[in-house]
C-alpha cells in the first residue's frame, strides 16, 4: 500500500477563511473577505486558478479530464484525544466528476501545429454584456484592473437553411443594414421604441407611486400590460406581427434564448415576456457603455478564466494566501 502524499506546513496555521477551490463564486468570496480585512486562505487541488471556470490548452484539458476521472477511496472518520481534548478527523476524499473518459483527435498532425493558438473554456464560452452585474462588481471591486476584455464587434443568427443574419444593435446599425426590408427595419424600430416606451413608464410609475395604468402614448411611455409581460415572448412577438426574421433575431441575438421558442415540446425554459424585456433593456444600456466597445458585447481576451483570476489577483493584493496543488485531506471537529 503506497504512502500517502505529503504536503508542506502553511503558516500561520489559522484564517478567519478558508476557500477550497478556486472556482468564480469561490474567488468573489474570496475577494470579498480580503477586501474586509478578514485572513483569507485559498486551496485548489489543480496546478491551475478556476477550477471548472478554467481556460485551458489541449494538453492541460487532457491532464484535467484524466485527473477528474480517477475513483478515490471512500472517506474514513477516526476519534483522537490529545490535551485532554477530544476531537473527530473526517477524511475527505474527491469523487471523480468524469467517468469512462475516452480521448481522441481526427487530426494529431494539424491539431499539434496550433496548439499554441487557442484555448478551450470549461464553461463554455459565455459572452457578457457590458451593463451585466458582473462587469459592475468587478468594477466596485477593482477587479477590472486585472483582466482585459475584447469587443464583440459583430454577431449574427443563423436561419434554417446556413444563412446568417447580422444582428443591429442600434438605431444607426438598423437603418445601415442592408440584410433588412425597410419594412423590416420599421418594425424593429417600432418595437425597440415601444420597449423604451414601457421601460420609461415602469421608471415613471414607480418614483410617482402610480399603478403605471395611465399611459402617455404621445410621449412614447405605453407600458406594456401586466397580461402581456406574463404571456410567452414569443407570442407576444407573434401579436405584435414581427415576421419570423425579426422574431429570431430579438430571441436569440438580443434576449439570448437558450432553447427553440417554437418547440414548446423541447423548450426547457421558455422565456416569458417581462423576462425578454429586461433582456432587451440590458441589451439597450450594454450599447455605448465604454468608448472601447463597440457594440453590446465583450469577452474576456484570454477566456472566460481570466474571472476568476482577476478576483484572486485582487485577494492576493489585499493578503489571501494561495496555495495550488493542494487538495483538502481531512476536516477537524472540536469539542467546545
Amino acid at each position: 500500500m503506497s504512502e500517502p502524499p505529503s504536503y508542506p506546513q502553511i503558516e500561520p496555521t489559522t484564517f478567519d477563511l478558508i476557500a477550497a477551490g478556486t472556482g468564480l463564486a469561490e474567488c468573489i468570496v474570496a475577494a470579498a473577505a480580503s477586501a474586509s480585512g478578514k485572513t483569507v486562505l485559498h486551496l485548489d487541488t489543480n496546478p491551475f486558478y478556476g477550477s471548472h471556470y478554467s481556460s485551458l490548452s489541449v494538453p492541460e484539458l487532457t491532464s484535467f479530464l484524466n485527473s477528474n476521472s480517477t475513483p478515490s477511496s471512500p472517506p474514513s472518520s477516526t476519534s483522537t484525544t490529545t490535551d485532554s481534548l477530544d476531537y473527530s478527523i473526517v477524511n475527505l476524499t474527491t469523487q471523480p466528476v468524469y467517468s469512462d473518459v475516452e480521448i481522441s483527435c481526427f487530426y494529431p498532425e494539424l491539431l499539434e501545429e496550433n496548439l499554441r493558438k487557442f484555448n478551450l473554456d470549461l464553461c463554455g464560452p459565455r459572452v457578457l454584456f457590458c451593463a451585466d452585474k458582473l462587469i459592475d462588481l468587478m468594477l466596485k471591486s477593482g477587479a477590472s484592473h486585472y483582466v482585459e476584455f475584447k469587443s464583440i464587434d459583430a454577431s449574427f443568427v443563423g436561419d434554417g437553411n446556413g444563412k446568417l443574419w447580422n444582428v443591429p444593435d442600434s438605431r444607426a446599425a438598423i437603418f445601415k443594414d442592408k440584410s433588412l426590408t425597410l419594412k423590416e427595419k420599421n418594425q424593429l424600430m417600432r418595437f425597440f421604441k415601444l420597449v423604451q416606451g414601457h421601460l420609461v413608464a415602469t421608471v415613471a410609475a414607480g418614483s410617482s407611486g402610480d399603478d403605471g395604468n395611465g399611459n402617455d402614448e404621445k410621449e412614447g411611455k405605453t407600458k406594456i400590460s401586466d397580461e402581456d409581460l406574463e404571456m410567452p415572448f414569443i407570442e407576444y412577438l407573434s401579436n405584435m406581427q414581427l415576421p419570423p426574421k425579426i422574431r429570431s433575431i430579438i430571441l436569440y441575438a438580443i434576449a439570448m434564448a437558450d432553447y427553440d421558442q417554437d418547440d414548446r415540446g423541447v423548450c426547457q425554459n421558455l422565456l416569458k415576456t417581462k423576462d425578454g424585456i429586461d433582456r432587451l433593456s440590458l441589451y439597450q444600456s450594454s450599447v455605448g457603455r465604454f468608448t472601447n466597445a463597440s457594440g453590446a458585447l465583450i469577452y474576456p481576451v484570454y477566456g472566460q478564466g481570466e474571472l476568476p483570476q482577476a478576483f484572486s489577483r485582487r485577494s492576493a493584493v489585499k493578503g489571501c494566501i494561495y496555495v495550488l496543488r493542494m487538495p483538502v485531506t481531512g476536516v477537524t471537529y472540536g469539542k467546545g
